[in-house]
């Protein structure tokens, strides 16, 4: 059962992360990061992210929010925060428009929800702060909670609202959500779970029965929030769910697939996983790809044998997981690679030529797809980065997206930009009515042939 935690949530917020105003409403700058870009612009990639014929080999536009068919004016949705007494407790939620519509027309069943799980709180700003309310009060090993600017804030909250939408270096997922297709909005509620290391970074959502349960409390929760529902407990149906994980917690869906079966669950609602740049242990590449081929042969069973509709897509910047991708049940096809030292590149070269003193070649990029597209990888190597993690120089002839006004590095872009693409590929259902409509009344789902993004 969840409770509105609106009331102790609002005044935690930090500076720059202040999505919900003291009256309930959005502020809509933070939760479309426009604030944080030029122009109000996000980048979008097409169907396919790689191109040979396209600046640094990818097919990525930076896309402003005034090029959707119909604008988004309209379409922001509503952000709700609840809470759970036990495990994991706070959880921030977007409804998207069309979500809303079904809710108040009573046909919840019609309602997908989206998962995203964050990496795990090790940091000592967490371990060291009261989940989920407390402030941060220490300097931290190595200064990394005065670094980046969690002392004297409340961290559960601030990483709620990144991987909401929010924050310099947020990951925009509303946003992406938004663009995933340029005719139709998206119909789902998305939800980002906030846990604790030490309370089990999200065990109590990793078997199918519990998944399930805390997707009829979302349900129920936003059901009474916008639709003046008054069942605040028990069974409620509901959609398909689709499941994200992003660097460690890659183990959170690797965990969650060791119990697949022949279940409802399985069979009827999980319909879609995400694995964004997933690291299954930071100390032992082997034991890393161990586990990741093992996930992959649970993935494969679910597809063939569970829920052949199912869909399943990575995105890896390691050579050995794209390899295991290829080389997997998943019958990928006809791999494109794209030599990304030999495509033009969006600055000049000049100033560091591979093989210039501290650069070295970028390396190739793989994507392939299934014959039918519900299943897709795309691997873009390390070393097409100038930066893959935080603020370290790991190629001074890579990629620096600093030059495109974003900020973070190689390995958050990942899930900041190619989360769209992924949604760009999920089933018909997850989309609902197309853009720039104005009913006041609930609408019926459609049933698009494909989404299309702005570049078609």
């Amino acid at each position: 059962m969840m409770t509105d935690a609106f009331a102790r949530f609002q005044p935690l917020q930090g500076p720059g992360y202040n999505v919900l105003k003291p009256d309930g409403t959005t502020d809509t700058d933070l939760l479309l990061p426009l604030m944080f870009h030029r122009d109000r612009a996000i980048d979008v990639p097409g169907r396919r992210v790689l191109d040979a014929g396209k600046p640094d080999g990818l097919n990525v536009r930076t896309v402003q929010y005034t090029d959707i068919t119909g604008g988004l004016a309209d379409e922001h949705g509503t952000v709700l925060v609840a809470e759970r007494e036990k495990g994991t407790q706070l959880f921030l939620m977007w409804v998207s428009r069309t979500a809303a519509l079904h809710l108040k027309a009573r046909t919840p069943e019609k309602v997908n929800v989206h998962f995203l799980f964050h990496p795990p709180t090790y940091r000592d700003c967490y371990t060291e702060t009261e989940y989920w309310t407390g402030t941060c009060g220490i300097d931290g090993k190595e200064g990394y909670c005065a670094d980046q600017g969690f002392k004297g804030q409340q961290p559960y909250v601030k990483l709620g609202e990144r991987y909401l939408c929010t924050g310099e270096t947020g990951f925009r997922a509303v946003a992406q959500h938004l663009l995933a297709s340029d005719r139709f909005e998206p119909n789902v509620i998305y939800v980002v779970p906030v846990a604790s290391t030490r309370g089990g970074n999200f065990d109590d959502l990793l078997t199918a029965e519990t998944l399930a349960r805390a997707v009829q409390d979302v349900i129920i929760f936003a059901s009474k929030k916008l639709a003046g529902s008054t069942v605040v407990d028990g069974f409620v149906d509901f959609g398909e769910v689709m499941l994200s994980g992003y660097s460690h917690s890659g183990d959170r869906v690797e965990k969650l697939l060791l119990t697949v079966g022949d279940t409802p669950f399985f069979r009827r609602h999980l319909s879609q996983i995400n694995l964004f740049d997933p690291n299954l242990d930071e100390k032992d590449a082997g034991i890393r790809l161990a586990r990741f081929k093992a996930l992959l042969e649970k993935a494969a069973l679910w597809k063939k044998k569970i829920n052949r509709d199912a869909r399943i897509f990575v995105y890896t910047s390691y050579g050995d997981h794209q390899q295991a991708m290829l080389g997997s049940g998943l019958k990928l096809e006809s791999p494109t690679v794209v030599n990304l030292d030999t495509v033009t590149w969006s600055f000049d070269r000049s100033g560091a030529p591979p093989p210039a003193k501290g650069g070295r070649p970028r390396g190739s990029g793989v994507e392939a797809y299934a014959h039918d597209r519900t299943v897709g990888l795309v691997h873009i190597p390390i070393a097409f980065y100038r930066h893959w993690l935080e603020n370290e120089l790991d190629n001074l002839s890579g990629w620096d997206h600093d030059f495109r006004a974003d900020s973070g590095h190689g390995h958050g872009w990942i899930l900041r930009t190619l989360m769209s693409h992924a949604l760009s590929h999920a089933a018909p259902s997850w989309f609902g009515a197309q853009r720039g409509f104005k009913a006041a009344a609930p609408i019926e789902k459609s049933k698009p042939e494909r989404p299309v993004l702005p570049d078609g």
